[in-house]
């Protein structure tokens, strides 16, 4: 059973107000500086500083999400619970990503990361391990639209197979 990736993109709009805040800095930072061309290079900073945390930071679920891109569901399970173990260990990154990571994600990366592996769970064909962690996350995560739907999808289709 394989789908394509569901890509769910839920923003923090406190979050982009604090990356908003964070690039003002940056720019003011440069043209204090490098007053004729600061603007420039504070943008470029910022640029690439939030492309530097973005790829380092995250790798594990970096790597998670191209193995899923190419249907490598067993390869990303693989990355996705380095990625949960990692945020789990580094809850404080995960926490403050708006400024560790420059990211206005409005789901924290564990929880993504707990998602993504129902998810390789399911197209695996281990739909009671995907349906387990789909209870854990929703006791954790109450709110996770991704957990509620998918465990009732489940729930649907093992219930037609009875």
């Amino acid at each position: 059973m394989s789908a394509n990736v569901p890509i769910v993109r839920q923003v923090s709009w406190p979050a982009i107000i604090i990356i908003i805040l964070v690039w003002l800095l940056f720019i003011t930072i440069a043209v204090f500086f490098f007053q004729k061309h600061g603007f420039f290079i504070g943008v470029v900073l910022f640029v690439l500083i939030t492309i530097l945390l973005q790829q380092t930071i995250p790798s594990s679920h970096n790597k998670g999400m191209k193995a899923i891109k190419q249907k490598d569901f067993k390869t990303a399970l693989g990355y996705f619970k380095q990625s949960a173990d990692y945020f789990t260990k580094y809850t404080w990154l995960d926490r403050y990503r708006s400024l560790t990571l420059l990211s206005a994600s409005k789901m924290c990366y564990r929880e993504m990361a707990l998602c993504n592996i129902a998810f390789c769970y399911v197209q695996t064909m281990e739909a009671e391990k995907a349906k387990t962690l789909y209870e854990q996350i929703l006791k954790e995560y109450p709110d996770n639209g991704i957990a509620y739907y998918s465990l009732n999808s489940i729930n649907t289709f093992s219930d037609k197979a009875n």
